[in-house]
């Protein structure tokens, strides 16, 4: 009986020096130093918009009728730099966007012709062609957006904002998608195919410097949805033979795959960084933090560090990655090991408990959304093939497949000839896509 006394008084002091240490070591005092990436990823400051600066006139397209482009892009563009002084706020509110730019006004033309996604649907562009053919474009209101659209693609560049968090709507994209396909479908049935061509490489060149300089992930998936938009108009052109050989090999000379910078979703991961600290600090300052064993074993600093060494830091190792690296790295099944759990029963969790729970317990799925812009990169080099093949008739399809350098960006292997459709594929790592052209 007096062993059990004496074991029990042993277990309970160590408990209670357990639980001293525990409480000490999560004092204020101890949280540690941000690291030199988090503290600069934290300290993104919002920057004035030049007047090159698209991101001004991406809100300003979707304004009401009878003022150019230009010059509804002036005033969104100075009330945001007046805000950005005043207050370090580089976005508009729901209330601001509304005074600014107003809704609703492009629900006249919106239904008129058929809605369809690119990445999803490989006869997107071709049967919206076809409609542009038969329904010329009568609308005023869809006219005028037209003309502001071929004006969009012009600035030279996109800046978007930088300061994230709950209160900042995300841009109103479905008109503007939708105005982007009718604007291309028209460039088809009523220009002559180099100006088309022309018309085209000018929106490629445009969303692929969005895709490249965006910071957030809706962003990116706009512009890989816009860009397939492109890649299926350019395809059925092809197939429907409105371009000649010279005309082809032009397309074949200005068209490229996506470079690693374009590619690269890092930025992406830092932004989501830089809102998970601003919502941690939020919670922290609101008092979300109701209960006292929450407020003692949480450490603010220590959490953002935990966070960008989780989820960031090898986020980004993966977005660098080629479309070949990617395939092999999603293969063997290593994002498993590279996300497992970070709670433990381990000392290590005493540290901290609270916050390693927030970050560890729901850690984001981005496999797909990486996968899709390989996806992307794989279907300019479908697209290359297919003019490739459309410059050499006098050769069997699958030699000219067999011979191409345009291979499959995954197993770098010869793409897939469907004989029965009679069109050239690959897989894609997003399941939900389309990687598909008709010949």
């Amino acid at each position: 009986m007096k062993k059990i006394k004496k074991t029990l008084l042993y277990l309970f002091g160590f408990a209670a020096l357990l639980l001293v240490i525990t409480v000490i070591i999560n004092l204020p005092a101890f949280d540690e130093e941000l690291l030199p990436e988090v503290a600069a990823i934290k300290n993104i400051k919002a920057e004035p918009f030049d007047e090159n600066n698209a991101y001004p006139a991406l809100l300003a397209i979707n304004s009401a009728p009878g003022q150019s482009l230009k010059q509804a892009t002036e005033e969104v563009r100075v009330f945001l730099n007046q805000k950005i002084q005043s207050s370090g706020i580089d976005f508009l509110s729901d209330e601001e966007y509304k005074t600014l730019i107003g809704k609703g006004h492009d629900i006249s033309w919106q239904n008129i012709y058929n809605l369809c996604n690119s990445r999803t649907d490989k006869s997107c562009m071709e049967n919206l062609h076809r409609e542009l053919l038969e329904q010329p474009i009568i609308n005023e209101r869809l006219i005028e957006q037209i003309v502001r659209y071929n004006d969009f693609i012009q600035y030279p560049e996109f800046k978007e904002f930088t300061q994230l968090d709950l209160d900042a709507p995300f841009e109103p994209y479905g008109p503007l998608i939708r105005l982007k396909r009718i604007f291309i479908a028209e460039a088809y049935a009523n220009q002559a195919p180099e100006n088309y061509l022309y018309t085209v490489f000018e929106d490629v060149t445009f969303w692929r410097q969005v895709l490249g300089n965006s910071n957030f992930l809706l962003t990116k998936m706009i512009a890989i949805a816009t860009l397939s938009d492109d890649i299926s108009s350019l395809s059925a052109a092809i197939k429907m033979g409105h371009l000649n050989a010279e005309q082809l090999s032009t397309l074949q000379y200005k068209i490229s795959s996506l470079s690693a910078d374009e590619i690269d979703l890092g930025r992406v991961f830092e932004f989501e960084l830089k809102f998970g600290i601003h919502m941690l600090n939020s919670m922290e300052a609101d008092n979300t933090f109701e209960n006292t064993f929450d407020k003692f074993f949480y450490q603010p600093q220590a959490t953002h560090n935990f966070n960008y060494l989780l989820t960031t830091k090898p986020l980004k190792k993966i977005a660098a990655l080629n479309s070949a690296e990617f395939y092999q790295y999603i293969e063997t099944d290593q994002q498993a090991e590279d996300f497992k759990t970070p709670v433990s029963w381990s000392p290590s969790m005493l540290y901290n408990f609270v916050g390693k729970v927030l970050v560890g317990h729901d850690i984001p799925a981005y496999k797909f959304y990486i996968g899709r812009i390989h996806d992307l990169n794989g279907m300019f080099y479908l697209l290359k093939l297919q003019i490739e093949i459309a410059l050499n008739p006098e050769k069997p399809v699958q030699q000219v497949i067999n011979q191409s350098k345009y291979t499959n960006p995954y197993t770098l292997e010869p793409m897939s000839y469907n004989k029965d459709t009679h069109s050239i594929y690959f897989q894609c790592m997003d399941k939900t896509s389309s990687c598909e052209l008709d010949l």
